[in-house]
């Protein structure tokens, strides 16, 4: 495993030697600086999650309404291309800086982790068990973020209402048709309870990288990353349930 993090660190010991960005570099490369990229790379998602679900929501209003959201975004052409690349790429670099940050805390603690192992006589999750849960529930949003896209956007499994023509098509009837997809539902479903437990650390947590802690404020801040973690989970799981509760099939 180290010979793998050596090889994907190449990059980063190249741009290192860059006159003007190494310095920069060799901070982001930090335990600190990754944290902190981490936190800015999360927040930012937090931002699409809501932008993305409030979009979503015109699915309750009705195919005309849905279809019109859907029109008004692709008539951005090259620029929600732009938007939906930098999306992606905040997303692998969000998921790179959590795969490296854990392999450097696992590396610092290693003998921390073993005096502890003694001294404990049972498994227990702090934080609800979120805090210890960070890499695989990041890791199976990736995994839906993955499937959405083949689904929603190159529509490799061929449901209806689907087009060739980007901003064409009938796209209230293909979420529907993804949706009525009983595993894919089951699918999706998991996942945002794995994003609801991943924001209900993460948002605390991204706050703390960036020193945004204080006495007065830690319990509220911990409060309100909580209530918009399952806020958002809820949100998009009542898209899921949508087509099987609301809607006729």
């Amino acid at each position: 495993m180290n010979a793998v993090y050596k090889i994907l660190g190449l990059p980063a010991e190249l741009l290192c030697k860059v006159p003007g960005i190494g310095p920069i570099v060799k901070v982001c490369c930090t335990s600190v600086g990754q944290k902190i990229l981490m936190a800015l790379t999360g927040l930012s998602l937090c931002g699409f999650l809501v932008a993305h679900l409030g979009g979503n929501l015109n699915l309750f209003a009705g195919k005309d309404a849905f279809n019109g959201y859907a029109e008004k975004l692709h008539s951005l052409g090259p620029l929600l291309a732009v938007a939906e690349v930098g999306l992606f790429a905040t997303f692998l670099l969000h998921i790179g800086l959590a795969v490296s940050t854990t392999a450097m805390s696992r590396a610092a603690r290693k003998n921390e982790y073993e005096k502890k192992a003694t001294k404990q006589s049972g498994f227990i999750l702090p934080n609800g068990g979120a805090s210890n849960l960070m890499l695989v529930t990041g890791l199976i949003v990736f995994a839906y973020l993955v499937v959405h896209i083949l689904d929603m956007k190159l529509n490799v499994r061929g449901f209806p209402g689907a087009s060739e023509i980007p901003g064409e098509g009938d796209k209230f009837e293909h979420v529907r048709a993804v949706l009525l997809d009983f595993k894919t539902a089951v699918f999706y479903a998991v996942c945002m309870l794995a994003l609801g437990i991943h924001l209900s650390h993460g948002v605390r947590s991204a706050c703390q990288s960036l020193g945004i802690s204080h006495p007065r404020w830690n319990k509220l801040i911990s409060i309100g990353g909580v209530l918009f973690a399952w806020l958002i989970a809820a949100g998009f799981t009542s898209i899921v349930v949508w087509p099987w509760a609301v809607v006729p099939h």
